[in-house]
């Protein structure tokens, strides 16, 4: 595959259609100040102008015609999936659109429409791949039966197949249960003819549960998860129970970021993790198209290594 830096000259006008009021504006403005971060470490007359407009009033496809009027080359967002389905059912847009979620349907988008989401399903499929990539051939899972803990079991059976794994066993468990030991020695017998566990849980179950398993099948058979049992600070007191776990993580949180003039003050602040997709939306616009042609193109960005599907939808491969 070939692989390409982040650093090159981007479009003249870009406007970004964020929300700035609802359910979705806290959000909506840390991805600005990504955007706006990575804009500023641009040079000096390689900076685009940023147009801002509010997503959260009015017909979102009438604020891509506007745009598109006012002179943008391209747009960054909508984030709210409501919005976003309405842009991919539309027949046509008069310039490109990278969505910051991911449309409900899969039935065919406009040419110039790209998606750009922090999948959960990006991350299931990242740690098939890590496991996989480690030599293991069985996995057992133990995942929350709610709908992000349903999404996750989904994606990861549907990797770990089509990579030529097998699934020893599947266990589901409550939330909302005090105790886990039941559900810990059920499943330290199916773990018996694994490679090893794929443990969805929050970060706050991940704390209960993870210290039985280790206690429960030993060191022996490894454990991995997803991003959702670390919030993104580093806390050597807090995190003690999670020694030995495996998780899959955006590579901004977990590599140095030198050799990047982006600010880092998004870094371990509030939801880091959109900050930095901020930074990666602003910085796959100019490379959209060049994607778009090649399977194999991939970028490195802050939130994983990005490629492109036929679908014109940005997937992530997490560290």
């Amino acid at each position: 595959a070939s692989a390409k830096p982040l650093d090159e000259v981007r479009d003249e006008i870009v406007a970004v259609l964020l929300p700035q009021s609802g359910r979705y504006a806290n959000a909506a403005q840390i991805v600005r100040d990504g955007i706006v971060a990575a804009r500023d470490a641009d040079p000096q007359g390689k900076q685009p102008t940023l147009k801002f407009y509010d997503s959260a009033k009015g017909s979102v496809a009438d604020l891509v015609r506007q745009a598109a009027a006012d002179g943008a080359n391209m747009v960054i967002g909508p984030l709210q999936k409501q919005a976003v389905d309405q842009l991919a059912s539309a027949s046509a847009l008069p310039i490109p659109v990278l969505a910051l979620n991911q449309a409900s349907s899969t039935r065919t988008a406009p040419a110039n429409f790209f998606q750009f989401a922090l999948s959960p399903e990006d991350e299931a499929a990242s740690v098939a791949k890590g496991a996989w990539g480690e030599g293991h051939r069985t996995a057992v899972m133990l995942y929350t039966e709610v709908h992000w803990g349903n999404r996750l079991s989904r994606a990861f059976r549907q990797e770990w197949k089509a990579l030529g794994g097998k699934m020893a066993a599947t266990q589901s468990y409550d939330p909302a249960a005090g105790d886990f030991s039941g559900t810990v020695s059920n499943l330290s017998e199916s773990a018996s003819g694994a490679d090893f566990v794929f443990l969805v849980a929050t970060a706050k179950l991940a704390r209960q549960i993870w210290p039985q398993i280790r206690h429960k099948i030993g060191t022996d058979v490894p454990v991995f998860s997803t991003s959702n049992i670390y919030n993104g600070r580093f806390d050597p007191e807090g995190d003690r129970g999670l020694v030995g776990l495996k998780f899959v993580e955006i590579p901004w949180l977990l590599e140095s970021a030198k050799g990047d003039s982006v600010s880092s003050k998004g870094l371990y602040g509030n939801l880091p993790r959109l900050y930095a997709m901020g930074v990666d939306a602003y910085r796959l616009g100019s490379r959209l198209e060049w994607m778009s042609g090649s399977s194999q193109a991939q970028v490195l960005g802050k939130t994983g290594i990005l490629s492109m599907d036929s679908q014109r939808r940005i997937h992530r491969q997490l560290t």
